[in-house]
């Protein structure tokens, strides 16, 4: 092999190989490509705009609890978890009846009830009717075992004589008392004043 023969054999080696490098770039600019488009193509998605945990949707929602105190729980609407234990509800109205008969309603914008234990939270212009006497709060929650309803939050008691404000409230249902934890103010109507030494109407 003379010297041109060797030179010419070096030449189309290189070429081989730079034939080789050529192509490899190739491939790789093409794959780098994709994903670039793969990326600007999928848009991002907000964690607001997910859909919700799966759930199970109810309208016209009740609930009976059971045991020695029952209450009855009505909902325009509901949503409960998979496993039925917790339900969110909008539009919910709790009657509850006393030893005498009587009845305790309560009504709230929405709620949560908590199945395993009748616990529940009311939110939302709470009204609590009971014996003449109309107990308004934003929020307000029961312990089903205490038999309790309780709020820290601004409270106000209406009956026809008398109106109470305040901050904070304890309803005892089986002992049928409440109580204005603090802040209490309180407004008289049709009270008659007495004259010195007079007696109060009894």
């Amino acid at each position: 092999m003379n010297h041109k023969e060797i030179e010419r054999w070096y030449r189309l080696r290189n070429a081989k190989k730079a034939a080789q490098y050529l192509m490899i770039v190739c491939v790789a600019l093409l794959v780098c490509g994709y994903a670039v488009s793969v990326v600007v193509s999928r848009p991002h998605v907000p964690d607001s705009a997910l859909p919700p945990e799966p759930g199970t949707r109810i309208e016209d929602f009740s609930y009976s609890s059971s045991g020695a105190h029952p209450f009855d729980l009505r909902a325009t609407e509901a949503v409960a978890t998979p496993s039925m234990d917790r339900v969110t509800l909008k539009s919910l109205e709790v009657v509850y009846r006393t030893k005498d008969g009587s009845k305790i309603v309560l009504k709230a914008e929405s709620g949560e009830l908590d199945r395993r234990t009748n616990n529940f939270a009311a939110k939302g212009k709470v009204k609590i009717e009971y014996n003449g006497a109309l107990f308004s709060a934003d929020e307000v929650f029961y312990s089903h075992d205490s038999l309790v309803v309780h709020t820290d939050s601004p409270v106000s008691i209406e009956t026809p004589d008398l109106v109470l404000n305040g901050t904070g409230l304890k309803l005892w249902i089986e002992k049928e008392e409440a109580k204005i934890e603090r802040d209490v103010k309180a407004q008289l109507f049709n009270v008659k004043w007495l004259e010195s030494g007079g007696r109060l109407p009894i």
